[in-house]
């Protein structure tokens, strides 16, 4: 955190050094390019239930990914609307204490959890600061995230398999918000997503023990996806 404040505020001293230039009389209306992102998931669980009884929700371990998009940008002033289409890398680990789903004792499973998004934000932003070379601008937004691919690869302790059939909501909703600024082609910005909507379907569980059922049941985790990320673009 430390680090982001420090790049932000270096952001913002940039002006300076474009102190004795004009401000830009006609920018050009029109912008399209193409960024590369740095993401980080924070799994953000709001209720997990357990044959419909609320049990305590478990632990999240981020992991670095990203992220490819294009996007057209419309110029207006001060004013900008960026439209994007690109596609996610979402990583992320669960760590399930099994005692919750029946097990005699504590006994945590880890959960690997890969997934593939289509994303299309919708983004107004506005340029605080605009010279000739330099924009420095806060944006706020909607998003559409389309899941076309979901794995969870789950590691079993010797004797114990466990079983979790969890799919995922196809289409969920976001929102954006976040800081970016434009040193004449390059684009870099710092953006947050806060997960609306769940991103997981309810589902069912089974556990054995040396070949042996001991529980099965039902299982729902009630959770979004929040998205802290780093970007880098280029106008075309």
């Amino acid at each position: 955190m430390r680090i982001i404040l420090i790049i932000i505020s270096l952001l913002i001293a940039l002006p300076q050094t474009f102190a004795q230039e004009k401000k830009t009389k006609d920018s050009k209306k029109f912008n399209y390019g193409v960024s590369l992102s740095a993401n980080a998931p924070f799994v953000h669980d709001r209720k997990t239930l357990v044959n419909n009884i609320v049990v305590s929700k478990p632990s999240n371990e981020t992991k670095m990914a990203g992220s490819i998009s294009l996007f057209g940008r419309v110029n207006l002033k001060n004013h900008y609307l960026q439209l994007e289409a690109g596609t996610s890398v979402i990583r992320d680990v669960v760590t399930l204490d099994i005692k919750e789903f029946g097990y005699s004792s504590n006994l945590n499973i880890d959960s690997k959890n890969f997934a593939l998004t289509l994303d299309i934000p919708l983004i107004y932003g506005y340029n605080f600061i605009k010279r000739d070379k330099y924009e420095l601008s806060l944006f706020v937004g909607p998003k559409l995230r389309y899941t076309y691919l979901n794995k969870e690869d789950i590691n079993n302790p010797q004797n114990i398999t466990f079983n979790l059939n969890e799919d995922t909501n196809p289409i969920t909703a976001c929102v954006i918000i976040g800081m970016g600024t434009k040193i004449s082609r390059v684009l870099i910005d710092f953006k947050y997503e806060f997960g609306i909507t769940e991103h997981n379907k309810p589902g069912t569980f089974s556990l054995y023990e040396n070949s042996v059922l001991i529980s099965e049941g039902t299982f729902y985790a009630k959770r979004s996806i929040n998205l802290l990320s780093f970007s880098l673009g280029v106008i075309l």
